[in-house]
């Protein structure tokens, strides 16, 4: 199996970036302070105190932003696949897949 110079490259690319992103939470986690105290514990709103009980909680509009997320993926997914085409037929099984996925998603959400 012969190695493209274009893969090869991009998975040095890829590696450099997650190990980027490792040092930097790793250098996050010695930086940040440990001195958790009561009132750092406390949920915030605001500076006032969060009252007992239960809450109203309308998931219309969060439904609307999961809806609006799948759909913003399949869209990208299938452009990505329209565009890679000529490429071969593994770029447009993975965006069918994916497209699947996100309309197993709907098809769930909508139960």
């Amino acid at each position: 199996m012969i190695i493209k110079t274009e893969e090869f490259t991009l998975w040095i690319a890829i590696g450099l970036v997650l190990v980027a992103v490792l040092l930097i939470y790793l250098l996050g986690r010695q930086l940040a302070p440990r001195n958790p105290n009561k009132e750092k514990l406390k949920s915030y709103a605001c500076g006032e105190d969060m009252p007992g009980g239960q809450t109203q909680f309308y998931p219309n509009a969060f439904i609307f932003a999961i809806y609006f997320t799948i759909f913003d993926i399949l869209a990208f997914v299938l452009a990505t696949a329209m565009v890679t085409l000529d490429k071969g037929v593994g770029y447009t099984a993975v965006a069918a897949v994916f497209a699947g996925i996100g309309l197993l998603g709907v098809v769930t959400l909508r139960r």
